[in-house]
């Protein structure tokens, strides 16, 4: 009898974009293998998927820029018969962990992806890259078209994930070039959400750790640079049509609807008002980027996909999960 029942593989898998990827299959019926050394997956990630995922999830801790060979060797040979997709979002993705961990981010988004990649070739399985949009650095064209190639420091503080994001790119379509495959990327904007790691330096998990504990908002700079703030479940169901397209060129995946960080402050600030939670500012980081906010033009016309969820309905629901978490905060 046939297995028609899909594998997926998902490189840091329980991370926050990770872990949603997980969960949205597991609620497919699909079977997952979840692949992190938790070098900075939030750990209750784990604990919630292997709650949820029962037979049809396997969590295998190892390090993928390594050899696949010896833990892919213990996955059941049912569930290699039908191997559909591997995502590899294996790699740290906020300022203060990529740059804590900067050459092993650099490996991750090179080495990690072939690693990725010709493991999924040698299971006629289509491969998923976590691209960024921190490729395009420091923009000069607003907003953000695939078609620009950015503006980026190859010797600055970020330069080790955006430059080796740059460089997975570029690796996956000489793959394809040369082997005649059918990767493809997304590169993902400001995204948030449940699961989010609480320390993990990025602005929305910052603002609103920081109001739960009653402290004050960090603002770099004056707060005049921009972003947009994608919620996560809108962002794992473009993901999952992508993935399931033949795509392998980049397509943005985010919200269009752009917030100055002051702006942002400032709805948490009403969020919490009877807090009466005060700003402070501090030195602007360098090579941060003054404009982000992506054209999904793409998006809507090769994938139908556009964002449904805004930034006051994401926002309830991520305090919502900060508190039932308990995660450091009152």
């Amino acid at each position: 009898m046939a297995n028609n029942q899909k594998t997926v593989i998902v490189t840091g898998g329980c991370g926050f974009l990770g872990s949603h990827i997980c969960e949205s299959h597991l609620k497919s019926g699909d079977r997952v293998v979840s692949v992190d050394n938790f070098s900075t997956s939030n750990l209750g990630n784990d604990e919630f998927l292997k709650k949820m995922g029962g037979e049809n999830l396997i969590v295998v801790e190892a390090d993928v820029t390594q050899s696949w060979n010896e833990w892919s060797a213990h996955l059941p040979e049912s569930w290699l018969e039908n191997v559909a997709c591997v995502y590899h979002f294996a790699s740290p993705a906020s300022p203060p962990l990529y740059q804590k961990l900067a050459l092993e981010t650099m490996w991750v988004n090179t080495i990690g992806l072939s690693n990725a990649m010709n493991w999924a070739d040698r299971h006629t399985a289509r491969c998923v890259f976590a691209s960024t949009s921190e490729i395009y650095g420091d923009p000069t064209i607003h907003p953000q078209t695939e078609s620009y190639w950015g503006n980026v420091n190859t010797c600055g503080p970020r330069s080790c994930y955006d430059e080796s994001k740059r460089f997975g790119e570029s690796l996956l379509y000489t793959h394809n070039w040369k082997k005649g495959t059918q990767h493809g990327l997304v590169r993902i904007f400001n995204t948030y959400g449940p699961r989010m790691n609480p320390t993990d330096g990025r602005v929305v998990v910052n603002f609103l750790v920081q109001a739960l504990q009653g402290k004050d908002l960090t603002v770099f700079g004056d707060g005049a640079q921009t972003r947009s703030f994608c919620y996560v479940d809108d962002l794992v169901n473009a993901i999952r049509k992508y993935a399931d397209s033949n795509l392998t060129s980049p397509v943005n995946i985010g919200n269009p609807v752009e917030f100055t960080v002051l702006e942002l402050a400032q709805k948490v600030q009403e969020i919490f008002s009877d807090k009466k939670l005060k700003l402070t500012y501090h030195d602007f980081p360098k090579d941060d980027p003054k404009q982000r906010c992506p054209n999904i033009s793409i998006a809507k016309s090769k994938l139908a996909w556009e964002p449904k969820i805004d930034l006051q309905t994401g926002l309830t629901k991520m305090i919502d999960w900060l508190k039932h978490e308990n995660l450091g905060v009152s």
